[in-house]
């Protein structure tokens, strides 16, 4: 068991329910002294405590929040220097990463999880925009339609960040979108495609619950590229019950590709997200760093088949 966690809340994940978790947390804490609770008030707060967590003596982090508050946790914890494991207490909208993780839906059993003995190792993607920025990401990038999605969710809050919001947004965002004409390079091959998306997983979710790339495992040491071609709009909203199925998959116009390096080029206007998170247009190149982060999670990862 980690001897001093520190956790680290974002209140205004999952619409305020990381908020209402608060005093919850903090009777868990009240039994040990050594450990350290901080509530974040801005973007950044995550990523900069995270990054000293480890510096100050403290071998687990904990985040509570979502998809993004754990994204900056991760960017935090391998920024360099001694590495904590994380821990997850999945209160946010989208919950992807813990969905990959098997992690339960119960937060008391995410919170023992979290704070206890039992670590997974799990691969990580480094992404890097033009300028050479890079970004570390657990879940899924996405390329085209799904990232004017990210781009409109990251303008509101509330229920328009619930699964429900999500799908709201995504049919309103469906009729502003054409397709792309990219330039794709995969582990060294390169062709010219027209597609509606790309995501390009690290695990089998997206966008809260979506089963995007449903064979993907977050520790087998590759990327799993669901490529969505040239699709039409109207066939487009028929996919979206199987997306959540993952048999989105025997669609003549999706395909899967498994791949280490990743780079897509393309319009300077299309856009991109890293686990729903907003990262600029393209280009867009992801490498897969495989074991790169240690988790508290359970003993054996799910099927990505289950």
């Amino acid at each position: 068991m980690p001897s001093a966690p520190f956790v680290i809340v974002n209140p205004t994940a999952g619409g305020g329910r990381a908020r209402r978790v608060l005093a919850w947390l903090r009777e868990r804490l009240d039994a040990r002294p050594e450990a350290r609770l901080e509530v974040t008030r801005r973007a950044g707060d995550a990523e900069r405590w995270a990054a000293d967590a480890a510096v100050d003596g403290y071998d687990r982090v904990v985040a509570v929040g979502g998809d993004g508050t754990i994204q900056e946790v991760i960017n935090g914890l391998v920024d360099g220097g001694p590495t904590a494991s994380l821990g997850i207490v999945p209160v946010g909208g989208g919950n992807d990463l813990a969905r990959s993780l098997g992690l339960p839906r119960d937060a008391g059993e995410c919170w023992s999880l979290a704070v206890g003995a039992r670590e997974r190792t799990i691969d990580l993607a480094l992404a890097r925009d033009r300028r050479g920025r890079e970004r570390w990401f657990s879940s899924a990038g996405g390329i085209g339609y799904d990232a004017l999605v990210a781009h409109a969710l990251s303008r509101h809050a509330g229920w328009r960040r619930s699964r429900a919001g999500y799908l709201v947004t995504a049919l309103a965002e469906l009729w502003r979108f054409t397709n792309r004409h990219v330039e794709v390079t995969i582990d060294g091959r390169t062709e010219a495609r027209t597609i509606m998306l790309m995501a390009i997983s690290n695990g089998a979710y997206y966008g809260g619950g979506m089963r995007i790339s449903p064979t993907a495992e977050v520790d087998d040491g590759l990327l799993d590229l669901c490529v969505v071609g040239d699709l039409s709009r109207f066939a487009a909203i028929r996919q979206i019950p199987n997306l959540y199925r993952g048999t989105h998959v025997n669609h003549p116009a999706v395909e899967i590709v498994r791949a280490r390096h990743v780079v897509v080029d393309g319009g300077a206007d299309t856009l991109v997200h890293l686990d729903g998170e907003t990262f600029g247009h393209l280009p867009l190149e992801v490498e897969l760093r495989p074991a790169r982060l240690v988790v508290a999670a359970p003993a054996a990862l799910p099927s990505a088949t289950s």
